[in-house]
């Protein structure tokens, strides 16, 4: 896996964190009887972000192990990103 995928997937990731965390800002401002339905949205979206992301590196590689590090990567980038927003949303 290439230094390259590395930096993508992790800033991708840091970008949804950041539009999670600006949006729940944005939602509370402006419609707070809104928030349960962003947060299936952003759940929905995270969701579909991960396994297009897993799928589409898998049609693209040639390595079966490659392809594994690549998902155990997605794995542990998805669970921290929901571990900030939970402790955003324990410490607001």
């Amino acid at each position: 896996m290439s230094t390259a995928v590395i930096f993508a997937t992790v800033l991708l990731y840091t970008l949804l964190t950041v539009a999670y965390i600006r949006g729940i800002k944005m939602v509370e401002r402006h419609a707070p009887d809104k928030m349960v339905v962003f947060h299936f949205i952003m759940v929905a979206v995270r969701f579909a972000f991960t396994v297009t992301a897993v799928g589409l590196f898998m049609l693209f590689s040639h390595d079966r192990e490659q392809t594994m590090r690549f998902a155990a990567m997605v794995l542990v980038l998805y669970l921290a990103m929901m571990v900030v927003t939970l402790i955003f949303k324990i410490l607001k």
